[in-house]
C-alpha cells in the first residue's frame, strides 16, 4: 500500500456552550493591554534622548582634537627650549625667539583651560542625558510588570475555564489523502487517523501531544479511481493549557527578548540606550523586544537609529573610510536588514539579501517573514532555529484565528 502526505484544512472551530466564550485573550484583558502600551508610548522620549547622544558623542571628538593640539604644542615648545642656548651662544636678537615661546606657552594654556572647561560641562551634559536613560528604562521596567501582571490574570482565568469538567474542544475538518487505489476507503482512513490527530493537535493552541481525544467520528468520505480521498471528520478533545498558549501570550503583550547582531566596516564603539556595550566590526548583544536607541561611533562620525526589535535581526551600520573618499556619502547611511533564517546547527548566519535604509529619527516595521506550517517537516524545521532567541515558533495564521475567536471566512 502506498499514502501520500495529509493535506488537512481547518474549515471551522466548533464551540459548546461551556466553550463559546473561552478566548486566549478576552475583550476585557486586550482593552487592558492597549491601555498599558498607550500609558507607556515612551518613543519620542527614546528618539529626543538618542539625538542627545549622539550630539555629545560628537562633542567628545571636538575635545580630543584640542588634547591632541596641546601635544603637539607642547612638542614644539620642547623643540625651542632645545633651540635656546645655540640662540643665546650666537648672540642673534631674541625678541622674535622669545615671542614664539610666549606665544606657544599661552597657547597651550588657553587650550587646556578650554579642555577643562569643556569636559566638565560634557560630563555633566553625559549625566543628564544617562538620567533621561534611566527614566525611559524605568518607564520600560514598569511596562513590562503590568504586562506580566495582565499576563499573570490571563493564565488565571485560562486554567479555571480549562479546567471545568464541561470544557472541550470540538473541531471539524475537511482534509485529503492519498490511498492506494486497492485500498479500502475505511482502511485508508484507519491508516490515516494517527496522522489526522497530530496535525490537528499541532494546529491549535489548545491541544498539545498528550490533549485526550474525546469522540473521533468520519463524517463523510469518497475516493475517487485514482485511490485520492477526501473526507470530513468530527472531533472533540479536552483542552489544556501547554506551552504553546504561554508562547503566543508572550508574542503578542512582549514578554520577550531577542539577539541582535550589530555589524559594521570598522571596529566601531556600540551604545544601546546610552550603555556601551562593546567595540568590533560584529558583536551580538540581548535585548528585549521593543524600541532601543542604538549607536555606532567610529572616529568623529556616529550612526544611530531608534529600532523597534520584534525579533532576531541584524543592523549594518556603515562608515566612510579613507579608501572609499570617492564614493558619494548616503543620508544617515543605516541599513536595517531583516531577521536572517539560520539553520540548525550553523555557526555563522547568512546576511540576507533585502535591505533598506532608515532614517535616525524614524522607525521602521521588520520585513515580514512568510508563515510556516507548525507540521513538523525536516527541510522546515531546520529553518526556524534562528527565528526567536528563546527558540519557539511563531504562531501561525490558523493560531491566530483561535487566538481572537474570529471565524475563518477563507
Amino acid at each position: 500500500m502506498r499514502y501520500g502526505s495529509i493535506s488537512l484544512v481547518l474549515m471551522c472551530l466548533l464551540s459548546s456552550n461551556a466553550f463559546a466564550s473561552l478566548k486566549v485573550i478576552n475583550q476585557e484583558e486586550q482593552a487592558a493591554f492597549r491601555q498599558i502600551e498607550n500609558k507607556y508610548d515612551i518613543d519620542s522620549q527614546l528618539i529626543a534622548v538618542n539625538d542627545k547622544f549622539s550630539t555629545l558623542n560628537k562633542r567628545y571628538y571636538d575635545i580630543q582634537e584640542i588634547k591632541e593640539k596641546i601635544e603637539a604644542n607642547k612638542v614644539d615648545y620642547q623643540k625651542l627650549i632645545s633651540q635656546l642656548p645655540d640662540k643665546i651662544l650666537a648672540k642673534v636678537e631674541m625678541g622674535g625667539f622669545y615671542e614664539k615661546i610666549e606665544t606657544n606657552v599661552n597657547e597651550t594654556a588657553d587650550l587646556t583651560l578650554k579642555e577643562k572647561i569643556d569636559t566638565a560641562a560634557l560630563e555633566r551634559q553625559n549625566l543628564l542625558i544617562q538620567e533621561e536613560y534611566e527614566s525611559v528604562n524605568k518607564l520600560r521596567i514598569d511596562k513590562s510588570q503590568q504586562l506580566f501582571e495582565l499576563k499573570t490574570d490571563i493564565i488565571n482565568r485560562l486554567i479555571a475555564d480549562l479546567s471545568k469538567s464541561s470544557s472541550n474542544f470540538p473541531v471539524n475538518i475537511d482534509g485529503s489523502t492519498k490511498c492506494s487505489k486497492y485500498q479500502s476507503i475505511s482502511d485508508c482512513l484507519k491508516e490515516s487517523k494517527n496522522s489526522i490527530l497530530t496535525t490537528t493537535r499541532n494546529e491549535s493552541p489548545f491541544l498539545n501531544d498528550k490533549s485526550v481525544l474525546l469522540s473521533y467520528e468520519v463524517i463523510d468520505a469518497n475516493m475517487n479511481m485514482a485511490g485520492d480521498l477526501r473526507y470530513k471528520v468530527a472531533m472533540n478533545f479536552k483542552p489544556s493549557y501547554n506551552s504553546k498558549i504561554d508562547t503566543m501570550l508572550n508574542e503578542r503583550l512582549g514578554l520577550r527578548s531577542a539577539m541582535v547582531t550589530l555589524v559594521s566596516n570598522v571596529p566601531a564603539d556600540w551604545y544601546v540606550n546610552g550603555k556601551k556595550i562593546g567595540t568590533g566590526t560584529k558583536l551580538f548583544h540581548e535585548m528585549p523586544l521593543g524600541k532601543h536607541g542604538i549607536l555606532a561611533s567610529y572616529h568623529n562620525s556616529e550612526k544611530s537609529s531608534v529600532e523597534k526589535i520584534e525579533g532576531n535581526g541584524v543592523f549594518n551600520y556603515n562608515f566612510k573610510t579613507t579608501t572609499e573618499s570617492k564614493v558619494a556619502k548616503k543620508p544617515n547611511g543605516v541599513e536595517r536588514l531583516s531577521p536572517i533564517e539560520t539553520p540548525k546547527g550553523s555557526i555563522k548566519p547568512k546576511a540576507p539579501k533585502a535591505k533598506f535604509t532608515l532614517l535616525a529619527d524614524s522607525t521602521t516595521v521588520p520585513t515580514p517573514v512568510k508563515e510556516q506550517s507548525e507540521t513538523p517537516k525536516a527541510p522546515e524545521e531546520a529553518k526556524k532555529g534562528y527565528e526567536y532567541f528563546i527558540g519557539i515558533t511563531p504562531p501561525s495564521k490558523k493560531q491566530d484565528i483561535e487566538f481572537t475567536n474570529e471565524p475563518l471566512n477563507k
